[in-house]
């Protein structure tokens, strides 16, 4: 929705009239501002009273509370049509307005008529029951609604204003809240976009997929070494403390925030991660003696992949009635995440805090509802395990479990429970986020002991292929029609991409994906036609997933080396004296720096070495015994410092691949 300064604009007249005491202007009808004078009973402007008249109407409909009605759930397409209808109805609102404003006949009831129209959608909106997983949609529609009803009130006391002053006062007023309007209307259409994406993606892969683009989107990372930098800093914000670099905390966070945005509560799921990452960190040594235990880790990974099924699961019925048979998987979904997820989130906690000190090995032996009714004993985690539901899961192991049209009751201990599916699918999700909640809490507790979960095809522990983890990145670099095929040691990529895309920058961008057993990687490339192959040594490539920078000199080196390295159809990416020109530069800079300009001249001279330049790494060798002996320096070194010099001064073209 767009808006702007001069859009839907309305003309407000006033009558002026001389002051029968001081003589001046004013505006018929309102007190002489001058003297203070009271207007004659002749001088009622007829327009002003009525246009005054359907605006207190309009305003008095407005600020009454919406009336109690009965929750119904709400489902995309609600959505989709009241942000349709939302649309309309400011149309017709500003029509309204500037027909009461033109004193038009008719226009009050105009007026009175669009503002019922937005009473209803209110009303509307307000019955909508807050389930997971359309929380976040019926809590942006509220949101939008409420910010259309203040901006129709900030309308309304211009066209009531008694003076211009007042009335350009409140249109300005108006024409703010119309661009906050504009802008959660715009951010709630993207939230049901994203939704409905999620929704199309159909597979489970393809959902991850989904969340990852969202993540890098969200975060600005346009690949998977960046994603996992800046969301290792939002983690400190969230946490108050930052995780250990590099081990993986930053990637899970930023996929699981990702998914709790699309259908949970962030800001809950935000408050899980911080208050679990204080709870397990009371016991440093329970914990890092835990975190040992042969199988902590595959427990960890088998973990995070029960959520994700379990939320793909969900996903699969979101937009539907809820049949029986489909209603039977749903309450297995909900089982399996007590006794997954939900027995690892609570050993951890009990572990953490102290409360428990048996080894790993045996506390994963024990009854996953006897562990998690342990932990909810306990003020403090109690919050953080809302959702994992051990009656429906006792209720489910002794059948005694009924399905129904509309949900299902269960009986636990004679006592019978009902549960909707859309309580149901409300409590999985909400499992789902005080699981993933607390593993990233645990995980960054584990970090700051020294303990990583980030390894290079970390991925594949999700269920990601390969494949689909290289389409998602380069989608986002934008390119398209992208596949991959793995034979010995070797990657080749094909794929279209967008013109004057550098080749050599989208294999720097996808070196976080490439696992530890491919050595080679080719990327054949269509652009507008015309194919390119570029081909090299994965080796190469590491260092740019590498975000503590090396050789500290911005990737200098490691870009460098790559490009000297690597074909380009063939041929190097850049010549030797391209080389021998940047490297010269580099001495240069080096020797009007610091102490450490030896150090530097040494992996210039190692870079040399590697790109097999004798000439070169000679060169560097007489500079670096120049720097030592000063003036004393042989002339063959002096003749072979000279040869940087000319180098470093001749021009030579770079065409970037």
């Amino acid at each position: 929705m767009a808006s702007s300064q001069n859009q839907h604009r309305f003309r407000l007249s006033y009558e002026l009239v001389l002051c029968a005491k001081c003589g001046l202007k004013r505006v018929r009808g309102v007190t002489c501002a001058d003297c203070a004078a009271q207007p004659a009973p002749w001088e009622v402007d007829q327009r002003a009273v009525a246009r005054r008249g359907a605006v207190r109407a309009a305003a008095t409909l407005l600020n009454v509370p919406p009336k109690a009605l009965p929750l119904r759930p709400f489902r995309v397409l609600e959505m989709e049509e009241l942000m349709n209808r939302l649309h309309s109805w400011l149309s017709d609102f500003f029509s309204a307005i500037g027909a009461v404003s033109s004193a038009r006949l008719g226009a009050e009831d105009s007026l009175l008529r669009v503002t019922q129209e937005l009473l209803a959608e209110r009303a509307f909106v307000s019955s909508a029951a807050r389930y997971r997983p359309w929380t976040p949609l019926v809590d942006g529609s509220r949101r939008c609604v409420e910010h259309l009803r203040e901006m129709a009130l900030s309308y309304l006391d211009a066209l009531s204003a008694s003076t211009p002053l007042e009335a350009q006062r409140h249109a300005e007023r108006a024409q703010q809240q119309m661009d906050a309007a504009a802008d959660v209307l715009g951010r709630h259409a993207q939230r049901i976009e994203r939704l409905s994406e999620l929704l199309d993606a159909g597979g489970f892969q393809d959902q991850l997929v989904v969340l990852l683009l969202r993540a890098m989107q969200d975060m600005g990372a346009g690949d998977l070494t960046k994603l996992g930098t800046r969301a290792e800093t939002e983690v400190a914000a969230v946490v108050g403390s930052a995780p250990g670099h590099g081990c993986g905390v930053g990637l899970q966070f930023a996929l699981q925030r990702a998914a709790v945005a699309t259908y949970g509560d962030v800001r809950r799921f935000e408050q899980i991660v911080r208050s679990s990452a204080e709870l397990v960190a009371r016991s440093p040594e329970l914990l890092s003696a835990l975190a040992s235990s042969p199988s902590f880790v595959t427990d960890i990974e088998a973990a995070l992949l029960d959520i994700f099924d379990a939320s793909s699961q969900a996903a699969q019925v979101l937009d539907s009635n809820v049949p029986r048979q489909i209603g039977r998987s749903l309450v297995d979904v909900a089982a399996s995440l007590v006794e997954g997820p939900g027995q690892m989130v609570a050993i951890a906690l009990l572990v953490g805090s102290g409360q428990k000190t048996r080894p790993y090995e045996k506390l994963r032996q024990d009854n996953a509802t006897e562990l998690l009714r342990s932990a909810r004993k306990q003020p403090a985690m109690e919050p953080l395990l809302e959702g994992l539901n051990l009656d429906l899961r006792t209720a489910q192991a002794h059948r005694m479990v009924r399905y129904a049209d509309d949900g299902l009751t269960m009986e636990i201990k004679s006592v019978s429970q009902a549960l909707t599916w859309d309580e149901l699918s409300d409590e999985l999700f909400m499992a789902c986020e005080s699981a993933m909640g607390c593993l990233i809490g645990l995980m960054h507790a584990l970090s700051r002991l020294g303990h990583s979960f980030g390894h290079r095809d970390g991925y594949r522990a999700f269920g990601i292929s390969p494949e689909a983890m290289l389409s998602a990145t380069l989608r986002l670099m934008g390119c398209s029609n992208v596949s991959l095929e793995e034979t010995r040691g070797t990657w080749r990529v094909t794929l279209t991409v967008p013109v004057d895309t550098q080749l050599t920058v989208l294999a720097a961008g996808v070196a976080a994906l490439v696992p530890q057993d491919i050595s080679t990687l080719t990327v054949i490339a269509d652009s507008s036609g015309n194919q390119h192959i570029l081909s090299g040594p994965v080796a190469l490539l590491r260092p740019f997933s590498d975000t503590t920078d090396p050789d500290n000199d911005q990737y200098g080196i490691a870009a460098t080396r790559m490009q000297r390295l690597w074909t380009y159809d063939g041929k190097p990416c850049i010549e030797e004296a391209l080389v021998r020109a940047w490297a010269a530069q580099q001495v240069v800079t080096a020797l009007s720096g610091d102490a450490q300009s030896i150090a530097r001249l040494r992996a210039l001279r190692t870079l040399a070495f590697q790109v097999d330049d004798t000439e070169l790494a000679e060169a560097l060798t007489a500079a670096i015994r120049s720097t030592r002996l000063g003036g004393t320096a042989d002339r063959e070194t002096q003749e072979l410092v000279a040869k940087l010099a000319a180098w470093g001064s001749t021009p030579v073209p770079y065409q970037p691949v």
